[in-house]
């Protein structure tokens, strides 16, 4: 089966985090022959990959993956309908719900030429009730608008969880869904971690309010730990308030030092997980978390929100989901502070067994290699 997939970002694009690694497991899992059309620029750079040809197909990392990156403005409706017409597929896959260009522009040629009953959508996390509070006057009209124009009639939604589907029905009450979830390029350690000195945590994901940095920080300054803390911060550095609160942080405590990294690719973050004894992500939603999938799978129990598909952490000894309270995300904080090496290594091996049951498993698998089968 061929895919025609339109996507803002792709490899060797790394900043836009998520949405990015989603797609991308996807396809590997999968036999179909994929063609995708995306930028030729990261997220937030205007400078073109050095290691890519643009406005030309290219195999990319696998054999079923071609790629044609595009030079700015290149992307319209004529071109839309060539590539359509080159490739023929079978189904058309949009790796996002609010991109003017790479989803909007794309269902509107799809609809004007009766084929978007082939159109597969993927909100990835953005029907949740914390994307609205960025920008959500313009999402909210731009949804009255939707329902009027029935812009989303007839296509199918790819939802990565049962949360995922409430979330997409709330909204779209008679939409078509089908679920995939995520799968996560995390590779499970074969031995759980010790408790060793300085107690570092780590927190990796781009630096925006909706990550739950402001409820971190405000937790951190309610904290009051025995021992030093080092907390290392990898993200990209989106917002420059948040940015310029967490400097001014890591002056205040006299115990708690902070370092922000920056972003880092893959390869790159290894280290932080090796170093790392918890992870911290009070974010204000999550679709998936591939950042929390990789920590989990390297034994180190988690502290994050409840506002995550990731649940029953406590109860098998993983991690705890908290609520947004500063003080609750602190004591969580100082729970795993104060483990002995024999109790912290229960929770480390928790994590580990955790990893085991709730990543990758052949479900998963097997319902991403179904998502494209015969359309009802």
């Amino acid at each position: 089966m061929k895919i025609l997939v339109f996507s803002d970002w792709f490899y060797p694009g790394s900043q836009a985090g998520g949405p990015i690694q989603s797609l991308i497991s996807l396809m590997k899992t999968s036999s179909d022959t994929f063609y995708v059309i995306t930028r030729n620029t990261d997220l937030n750079s205007t400078i073109p990959y050095s290691n890519v040809q643009s406005d030309c197909w290219q195999q990319s990392f696998q054999e079923n993956i071609q790629v044609y990156y595009l030079k700015e403005g290149a992307l319209n409706e004529n071109f839309i309908l060539s590539i359509h017409n080159e490739i023929n597929p079978d189904r058309v896959y949009l790796n996002s719900m609010w991109s003017p260009k790479f989803s909007l522009l794309p269902l509107k040629v799809f609809r004007a030429i009766g084929f978007s009953n082939n159109v597969f959508l993927a909100p990835r996390g953005m029907l949740k009730p914390a994307a609205f509070k960025q920008k959500g006057f313009k999402k909210k009209l731009f949804l009255l608008f939707s329902k009027f124009t029935k812009i989303y009639s007839n296509i199918t939604w790819h939802a990565t969880s049962e949360i995922e589907k409430e979330e997409i029905l709330q909204k779209f009450p008679k939409a078509n869904i089908r679920i995939a979830p995520n799968i996560s390029n995390a590779t499970i350690s074969p031995q759980a971690k010790e408790m060793t000195s300085p107690f570092r945590i780590l927190t990796v994901g781009r630096i925006s309010p909706e990550k739950g940095y402001y409820e971190a920080l405000e937790a951190i300054r309610t904290w009051n730990p025995k021992i030093e803390i080092y907390w290392d911060i990898v993200g990209l550095k989106e917002n420059a308030d948040l940015v310029n609160a967490i400097q001014l942080s890591s002056k205040e405590s006299h115990r708690i030092h902070v370092q922000m990294h920056g972003h880092k690719n893959q390869d790159e973050l290894k280290t932080f997980y090796e170093k790392a004894h918890l992870f911290f992500l009070p974010s204000r939603g999550e679709n998936y978390g591939h950042a929390i999938a990789e920590a989990l799978s390297n034994g180190i129990p988690v502290v994050i929100s409840d506002q995550t598909p990731w649940k029953n952490l406590e109860a098998e000894f993983a991690g705890k989901s908290s609520s947004l309270n500063p003080k609750d995300l602190a004591a969580s904080l100082d729970f795993f502070l104060n483990l002995s090496n024999e109790t912290y290594r229960k929770w480390s091996d928790g994590a580990l067994i955790y990893a085991q049951k709730q990543i990758n498993t052949q479900s998963i698998f097997r319902n991403n290699k179904n998502l494209f089968n015969k359309l009802l």
